[in-house]
């Protein structure tokens, strides 16, 4: 089994080289479309060996990388990002892999890591449809948040495999405002698809639009089916009413996630800090332990920390200061093994509980 990477790029000359070396490790073939570099993007394209072609950009981000598939000669296609990152031991574990793909799939699914905190933990990532094989035809939809539809049965999970996003510092000032003038481009237009109000919600919320966020999330959520993403729209609406001091209404929008999907995390974790903000340790604890007991959900949106060390190190300090010394400890010492990207302020609590202990 051949494979070629498949990329679109416009000004990427800060992470190219290194996306390319990465690639270049376990594809046969890199095929880089430019939409209209003007910076060194192109040579070192070249430079590394990818076959470049240009096509202009046409506000369209389905557009543009249903041209790189066209021009991909291999038996399977991946494609990534020009700020993304695969790291060595990935690469090898893609390599491998090549023998086990056949025409039983249609598409191998992967875990995107696209946000990390201070300490390199990431702290939000969601399954992508990383690797297509080419003669299943498959086409990207969508002016922007482009997304491909795999048939039923057709596809194969390896969510122990990722790719990291990792921008330079700075990208998403220069990027500002793109995806919400192209989303508000096709609302105009008439465009009122789940996926498009969805989205268009996302990026009036990032642009403190909170009422026309929350219109465009009612109205996503009269025809929306997936309850990974009711959920997160509902999350969203929570942050929008709280922004616009809305208390009451954020924390209904909160039990109304959970009512979409109680299997996940976040608004569990949510109601619980609003408790916990207050000091209200009784009210907070219940929150935080119904969190500490899922585990993560594999489609859709997921916060790993969620999952993990957070909720149990609120609910380690509930439980303190609830004079539930010995529970308290535990939780912290669970939190501290989850991998605690604060270690020396919990060590701290659980002295001070250890202290208390007659």
């Amino acid at each position: 089994m051949t494979l070629s990477l498949a990329m679109i790029v416009r000004d990427e000359e800060r992470t190219l080289g290194r996306v390319l070396a990465d690639a270049a490790t376990f594809c046969d073939e890199l095929i880089v479309v430019d939409t209209g570099s003007g910076d060194a993007t192109r040579d070192i394209a070249m430079r590394a060996g990818a076959k470049v072609v240009d096509f202009p950009w046409v506000d369209h981000f389905a557009a543009a990388r249903n041209v790189s598939f066209d021009a991909c000669t291999s038996d399977w296609i991946v494609w990534l990002d020009a700020d993304d990152s695969v790291s060595p031991a990935v690469q090898s574990q893609l390599r491998g892999l090549k023998s086990d793909l056949d025409d039983r799939y249609d598409a191998m699914w992967m875990t995107y890591r696209y946000h990390f905190d201070s300490n390199g933990q990431c702290t939000r990532s969601f399954p992508r449809e990383r690797l297509l094989r080419r003669a299943a035809g498959l086409r990207w939809v969508g002016a922007v948040h482009e997304v491909i539809a795999v048939p039923a049965g057709r596809s194969l999970e390896r969510l122990d495999l990722y790719v990291d996003h990792r921008p330079y510092e700075g990208k998403d000032e220069v990027r500002e405002g793109r995806n919400l003038r192209i989303l508000e481009r096709e609302y105009a237009a008439g465009d009122r698809s789940t996926r498009t109000l969805f989205y268009y919600g996302n990026e009036l919320l990032d642009a403190n639009r909170y009422e026309e966020a929350l219109a465009a999330y009612i109205s996503y959520l009269e025809a929306a089916d997936l309850d990974w993403e009711r959920h997160q729209a509902r999350m969203k609406m929570a942050q929008c009413a709280a922004a616009l001091g809305r208390t009451e209404e954020s924390v209904a929008h909160l039990h109304a996630a959970l009512r979409e999907d109680p299997a996940r995390a976040n608004a569990f974790v949510a109601l619980g800090r609003r408790y916990f903000q207050l000091q209200q340790w009784s009210r907070a604890l219940p929150w935080f332990a119904a969190a500490a007991a899922l585990t993560p959900p594999t489609n859709g949106f997921v916060d790993p920390p969620d999952y993990s060390w957070l909720p149990l190190d609120h609910l380690g300090v509930c439980l303190i200061n609830l004079g539930r010394y010995e529970d308290g400890i535990g939780a912290s010492l669970q939190a501290l093994a989850a991998g605690h990207p604060h270690a020396e302020r919990l060590r701290d609590n659980i002295t001070w509980a250890v202290e208390q202990i007659p």
